[in-house]
């Protein structure tokens, strides 16, 4: 049997008995904050398909993933709406203090799980430790941190509010895979067999986050030796990949600066409503 269909299993139902009191029970609670998660998973998915129409990754495809894609989804769209939408803060994205010290002994747990495979199949030595550490950058770096929020932080946690724990874990697991249509599926050899890699991928990822929801739990340990696994072992994509770092380096920065950036524009707007309101 696949050792991936095993792990993403058994992690949905470890999710299940852990979040026992009510993790069947479901519901249709949906808003507005529902539809736009699953709507900006939906822009993820349509702006990935437009890279199909680039020949490899030129200058063009590159700005439009690590723009629009990377930074408008993964950044523009979930904190701006989060912070100044729904007017909450970044706890709402999974970056809370809760349960951080499980999250991260869990993380650290299933990485060493994964990291035997990954030093004994992926040949990062003859790869060269440079161009790995440069790689790693690139896929955990912008695209970790694209995936956390907007996967996880985002759609995740609303979906959950809305309709209940397992539709969440399926439901963003399977808007998960539909980014990776113009981004990963070209690189493999059977793209059909890895729509259900990524599926189960998701699925697992999706239910352990579901644990804690926190974001340390996925990211960045647990997240960087599964993404290294895949493109080092899977569809040895490293150094292709390492390339991107000097996009890589300027979204992660824009990443900070916007989010950073759109918590002070939050702030401020929350003081002048205080104003205003003690001012009546």
């Amino acid at each position: 049997m696949d050792p991936l269909l095993i792990a993403a299993v058994v992690a949905f139902i470890v999710a299940l008995v852990a979040r026992r009191k009510g993790s069947l029970r479901l519901h249709w609670r949906p808003t507005r904050d529902t539809w736009v998660a699953i709507g900006a998973g939906l822009a993820a998915f349509a702006i990935s398909s437009l890279l199909l129409l680039f020949d490899g990754w030129t200058p063009a495809a590159q700005a439009i993933m690590y723009g629009p894609l990377y930074l408008g989804c993964g950044v523009l769209i979930p904190w701006g709406y989060t912070l100044l939408a729904e007017r909450k803060g970044p706890s709402a994205l999974g970056l809370r203090r809760q349960k951080w010290a499980s999250s991260l002994a869990i993380s650290l747990l299933l990485a060493a799980m994964f990291l035997p495979i990954l030093v004994s199949e992926g040949d990062l030595g003859e790869i060269g430790w440079d161009v790995v550490a440069r790689a790693s950058f690139v896929l955990t770096g912008a695209g970790g941190l694209f995936e956390i929020f907007l996967y996880y932080g985002f759609i995740h946690l609303r979906l959950e509010k809305a309709f209940g724990l397992i539709p969440a874990i399926l439901l963003s697991s399977a808007l998960y895979v539909l980014w990776h249509v113009g981004t990963q599926l070209p690189m493999e050899a059977d793209p059909f067999a890895a729509l259900w890699k990524l599926y189960l991928v998701g699925l697992m990822s999706q239910s352990v986050f579901s644990l804690t929801r926190n974001l340390l739990i996925i990211w960045p340990i647990f997240a960087a030796v599964g993404v290294m696994l895949d493109f080092a072992v899977n569809i040895d994509a490293v150094e292709p990949v390492s390339r991107e770092f000097p996009w890589a380096l300027g979204t992660v920065v824009s990443m900070v600066v916007c989010g950073i950036a759109l918590w002070l524009m939050a702030r401020r707007t929350a003081a002048g409503e205080r104003g205003s309101a003690r001012r009546r």
